[in-house]
């Protein structure tokens, strides 16, 4: 028995039709595409969150050793960076996590205040990963500053503000290593600062 439907439509009752195999096959693997596009996507936003996560700690942490530095007595730090030598040839030193792992910090007689702290302040152990941070003078930009160069005139110009601020500030540079990169690459992150005379703190 068959009957007409108002579009004039035949059909006959008791006969489903539903999906072929090929039809449920195709519809799996468009599916499974836009699946394995997601995933990745996913997984790529998770990898990038988690150097943003890296590089933030680590700026933290360079920015913490910066803050320990900043309160270190100025005449100590600026006789352990030879600051008075100004030649070429001058060898400043440079503090570093490799040289300062426990108690026998090779610093420890270098003039630092509170310098048992010092350990952990150059390696920080954060959620399970071992941070290295090094210290360095700043030679060619102190220079710069005596002699009054400025980095926005002419090369004629001379900055006077930046000369008087010269003799009691040391410009320092931090920089933290660790595996923060994405597949477990080691990346370093880099804070300027200065060590300043407790005359103008």
């Amino acid at each position: 028995m068959s009957w007409r439907d108002k579009w004039n439509r035949n059909r006959e009752r008791g006969k489903e039709e539903g999906f072929t195999l090929i039809e449920v096959l195709a519809a799996i693997v468009i599916l499974s595409i836009v699946s394995l596009v997601l995933t990745s996507y996913f997984t790529n936003a998770l990898s990038y969150s988690k150097s943003n996560q890296n590089k933030t700690i680590m700026v933290n942490l360079a920015r913490n050793a910066l803050f320990y530095m900043e309160k270190q007595d100025f005449e100590a730090m600026g006789q352990y960076f030879n600051v008075k030598e100004t030649s070429q040839s001058a060898v400043h030193p440079v503090i570093e996590a490799e040289q300062c792992k426990d108690a026998s910090c090779l610093y420890n007689n270098a003039g630092f205040i509170n310098s048992g702290v010092l350990p952990e302040v150059l390696n920080p152990f954060i959620n399970n990963i071992q941070y290295e941070v090094n210290i360095t003078y700043q030679a060619k930009l102190h220079e710069d500053m005596l002699a009054g160069k400025s980095s926005s005139g002419g090369k004629d110009a001379i900055d006077t503000r930046k000369q008087e601020m010269a003799p009691y500030l040391i410009p320092v540079q931090v920089k933290v290593t660790g595996p923060g990169g994405p597949n477990a690459n080691t990346v370093s992150t880099v804070v300027e600062g200065y060590i300043t005379d407790e005359k103008i703190r």
